[in-house]
């Protein structure tokens, strides 16, 4: 069921993950299957390759800018939903399905 604190139909881990945006070192407030939540200190394009290290393992996944948010101090945080392809997906669950254990 939905409510008004969580509106998401997927399973979110909130877990910090180093990220590369425009050549920009980052890190997610949470992930999921869909997207995630990151902090960088620039804005970010419209759509750009987001790279992940889930585990150590580099996953790179074209993202697109959702929304952006200024959080002072130069930093943004930015909502993103991921066009990955199947076996980026198939990485991405695998890494989603180790961190519910």
């Amino acid at each position: 069921m939905l409510t008004v604190s969580n509106r998401r139909f997927r399973d979110r881990v909130n877990q910090q993950v180093q990220v590369i945006c425009q050549h920009t070192p980052g890190s997610t407030l949470n992930v999921s299957l869909r997207g995630a939540r990151i902090v960088l200190r620039q804005h970010a394009r419209r759509r750009f390759l987001l790279r992940l290290e889930l585990d150590g393992q580099p996953i790179e996944v074209c993202a697109e800018r959702v929304w952006e948010e200024s959080l002072g101090g130069g930093n943004q945080v930015i909502g993103v939903r991921f066009l990955p392809a199947p076996e980026q997906m198939a990485a991405l669950q695998g890494w989603m399905d180790r961190q519910a254990c």
